[in-house]
């Protein structure tokens, strides 16, 4: 009987999110460099993506993590190989705790509609000074979700990926492999509704992405690559998003190796002791055209406004009305100083 009631009053308390659980996704959502996201992953219990359609209820509550994974958005300088990735604006360091990965490093660039993929580079150690260094680079650097982006929407954009698998003793290379992927992407919005975590409970948007991969395999021999083989292969994932945070879920499906489900912890920013908190901070107009205006109870010293790779573009002391005109249109951190403490929150320039 207390199951049956404590499910009763959950249903009823869901209810009311869920008929109004339809989100667009927008440039002010996208994560920024400084922030820092603690993700878990689950690649043992079995879980159904669920339907598509409106005002879904998915009950993800009883995963149970195997391992987190964090996510730090840094600047590029000084990454690993960013020389080969000159596009990229923003380098996402994993962090999973495993010892045998020496680095592993996603870069990508903003656009005027979303986050793009540039490129990889990951070093892994297979044993004592045994290593396998992986590269991968896209021409055209494909987007992750085309912003503003809501339920039905959909698009299809092709990609080149090219991959190198390198094979290392000591530092010096013994073998190494190559492979072409072109790959044709297909995004859909194809659901809506309410994302529940063992952590938190969110009004999420699904987006299912289909891809089709046709893939040509080359070795390095006297010094070209040769072809080796050609395979094509079709796969599907899942991700939800949602307002302020973004990417809160991932589902890979992988009939061969098994299913992993990636899912939101917690987010904080980074570097500096900066703390986070709205302290009833508001913001308008958002997005701004020419000036932003700040509500708060709080007393602020100074500001600093950054955009999405870390620059800053204006500072100053504090003041309710900041003239942002001047600003290029995008998506810009607003830090707001009081001592010691410093509050982050974003907004977009028109």
């Amino acid at each position: 009987m207390k199951k049956k009631l404590h499910y009763f009053l959950t249903c009823m308390l869901i209810l009311p999110l869920v008929v109004s659980a339809q989100i667009t996704i927008t440039n002010s959502d996208l994560p920024t460099i400084g922030l820092q996201v603690i993700t878990a992953v689950d690649d043992v219990t079995q879980i159904s993506p669920g339907n598509p359609g409106l005002n879904q209820v998915w009950d993800f509550s009883n995963l149970s993590p195997t391992k987190y994974d964090t996510l730090l958005y840094l600047p590029v300088v000084g990454r690993p190989n960013i020389q080969n990735y000159p596009d990229a604006e923003m380098a996402i360091q994993h962090l999973n705790g495993d010892p045998q990965i020496d680095y592993d490093y996603e870069y990508v660039r903003f656009s005027a509609d979303g986050l793009r993929y540039v490129g990889d580079e990951d070093l892994v150690t297979i044993f004592g000074d045994f290593k396998m260094a992986i590269h991968i680079a896209t021409s055209p650097n494909p987007m992750q979700l085309k912003l503003p982006f809501t339920y039905g929407d959909s698009y299809t954009q092709t990609s080149v990926y090219d991959w190198t698998l390198a094979m290392r003793n000591a530092g010096v290379t013994t073998d190494s492999t190559r492979q072409i992927s072109h790959m044709t992407i297909t995004t859909l919005g194809d659901a809506s509704g309410i994302m529940m975590t063992p952590y938190e409970s969110f009004q999420a948007l699904r987006v299912k992405v289909d891809v089709v991969s046709q893939d040509s395999v080359f070795t390095w021999s006297n010094g070209a690559w040769v072809f080796s083989s050609a395979e094509v292969s079709e796969f599907s994932n899942y991700w939800w998003y949602t307002n302020d945070y973004y990417e809160v879920g991932y589902y890979n499906l992988d009939d061969e190796k098994g299913s992993t489900f990636r899912f939101f912890k917690s987010e904080t920013v980074v570097g500096n002791s900066y703390i986070t908190t709205d302290d009833g901070l508001k913001l308008f107009p958002n997005p701004a055209s020419s000036e932003l205006n700040i509500v708060t109870d709080a007393r602020y010293t100074s500001f600093e406004i950054l955009d999405c790779t870390g620059r800053i573009n204006l500072t100053g002391d504090y003041q309710a009305h900041i003239n942002v005109g001047v600003l290029n249109p995008g998506l810009y951190i607003l830090r707001l100083h009081e001592g010691n403490k410093v509050v982050s929150t974003r907004f977009v320039k028109q």
